[in-house]
């Protein structure tokens, strides 16, 4: 376990949202991470090829529970099929690539502080995580969709849609929250670090297409890299 002190926000509703700069995280760590979402391969069931994606699954485990300060178990399940408890097509299986290193030191850090986060908002016994690596690519006239599903839920107990490490050459993908009743509660464009936390039985949520719009380089594309959470409480 990192040894240096972090804040642990006291979580609020209807939502949570935290930019890890701002609570400190050890972000040095992502740095090896941040790398790898250049070699994602293309998902495979995205037929506009403007997402790149892998994924890895993880069993989180309360190891001192109803201690002030609890700790946590977290392994790599080796999963590579994923399902959604939802009534459209996400309900199907779909296989993805592992994510290069599942066992990261900053994947395995921020599971710890995201389980730590969820346990002051509800004590549980075990979690398991799906962890999403994508990256959305878009191009001159070509825009990309990730929640191309519209106003959704995940099928999840709590969710995090998006934690953003880059945006670049693009314009949109704006996050909001809606109620119960899809009212809008909250809408931010999130930028690097910036993540939100809530829980996907209670609330809505969608993200705008980003598109292609020249303002960090040359280059004929644009992205947004991200780091998406769909958390089970299972005990």
């Amino acid at each position: 376990m990192n040894k240096r002190i972090m804040s642990y926000p006291k979580f609020f509703k209807p939502y949570l949202k935290l930019n890890l700069n701002h609570i400190n995280f050890p972000t040095h760590l992502s740095c090896k991470f941040q790398k790898s979402y250049n070699n994602l391969p293309l998902d495979p069931y995205i037929h506009t090829k403007t997402r790149y994606r892998r994924y890895a699954n993880y069993d989180v485990q309360t190891i001192n529970k109803y201690d002030v300060n609890p700790d946590f178990t977290i392994k790599h399940s080796g999963k590579n099929m994923f399902q959604q408890n939802v009534l459209d097509d996400r309900k199907k299986y779909r296989e993805f690539k592992l994510i290069e290193n599942p066992c990261d030191p900053f994947l395995i850090e921020y599971i710890r502080y995201i389980s730590k986060l969820l346990y002051f908002k509800t004590s549980f016994k075990k979690l398991n995580m799906d962890v999403h690596q994508v990256r959305q690519i878009t191009y001159p006239g070509i825009d990309s969709h990730n929640s191309p599903e519209g106003i959704h839920q995940d099928g999840s107990h709590y969710v995090v849609p998006a934690l953003v490490f880059r945006r670049f050459n693009i314009r949109g993908g704006m996050s909001y929250i809606y109620d119960e009743n899809k009212k809008q509660i909250n809408r931010d464009l999130l930028n690097k670090y910036d993540f939100t936390l809530f829980n996907d039985e209670e609330l809505y949520h969608y993200v705008s297409p980003i598109k292609y719009y020249e303002s960090d380089g040359f280059e004929e594309y644009g992205y947004r890299d991200l780091l998406g959470l769909d958390i089970h409480i299972v005990e």
